[in-house]
């Protein structure tokens, strides 16, 4: 009795045990060479039952699941761009993805039709502060009350010499999600903070001069983002 008991012991652990040991490691960005699709598609129905429309930015993949949010990298110009999946593809053996024609257009790859590419999975929020206009129609809400960057509205007031800037780079549910956004801008060069705003965490360059504010800027829309907010915080004062 006491053998076999033992016996079952030693059965229970080796069974908690093999989880463990064989657990697969963790895996990288997928990368390969991106291809994409124009103007013969447009109209078409994808794989997933939408309209392709070759200016929203999504894209074809042979086994993500649909919905899925992709940052694709450019390898060849350092140029990155968010997609959605809604199509299954490429076919040709040699490509990983197949991009709208927009998305294509935003990472410079019209011109030679292909692109060494890596690809990464990002959660939904994350993936409207990107330059989501085609991304599911809309791009990240203002929650700030603020003025879209680019307008004469922010670019006029901001140029003002005694005022101070705030630029609101996103608003996200999940504090990892904004913690995420943090360090992919530090890689960038850009020290951003997250404020908290009752259920929402903001990811923010608070307090900048107007030459700070159009560096940042510059160097989101160089990153892929938009939708972010610029407010002029301290306006100069009247004569």
């Amino acid at each position: 009795m006491k053998i076999a008991r033992r016996l079952s012991i030693l059965a229970a652990a080796l069974v908690l045990a093999a989880p463990l040991a064989t657990a697969a490691p963790e895996s990288g960005p997928e990368t390969g060479i991106a291809s994409w699709y124009g103007p013969e598609f447009d109209g078409r129905r994808t794989s997933d039952g939408e309209v392709y429309d070759k200016e929203k930015l999504t894209a074809a993949h042979r086994s993500l699941p649909f919905g899925t949010y992709l940052r694709v990298l450019n390898l060849d110009n350092g140029s990155s761009v968010v997609v959605r999946v809604n199509d299954r593809g490429p076919f040709a053996k040699d490509r990983v993805i197949d991009l709208s024609e927009a998305a294509a257009r935003l990472i410079g790859m019209i011109p030679t039709g292909t692109a060494r590419v890596s690809l990464s999975p990002i959660p939904k929020d994350e993936a409207l502060a990107w330059k989501g206009g085609g991304l599911d129609g809309q791009g990240l809400a203002d929650a700030s009350g603020g003025i879209p960057a680019g307008s004469a509205g922010a670019s006029g007031r901001a140029g003002l010499p005694d005022a101070r800037v705030r630029i609101q780079v996103a608003s996200y549910a999940s504090e990892a999600n904004a913690k995420a956004t943090v360090q992919r801008l530090a890689m960038s060069g850009l020290t951003a903070t997250i404020e908290t705003a009752g259920a929402r965490f903001r990811v923010v360059f608070p307090d900048l001069s107007p030459e700070e504010s159009r560096l940042v800027s510059e160097r989101l829309d160089g990153l892929g983002y938009r939708g972010y907010a610029v407010t002029t915080i301290r306006p100069i004062a009247n004569p």
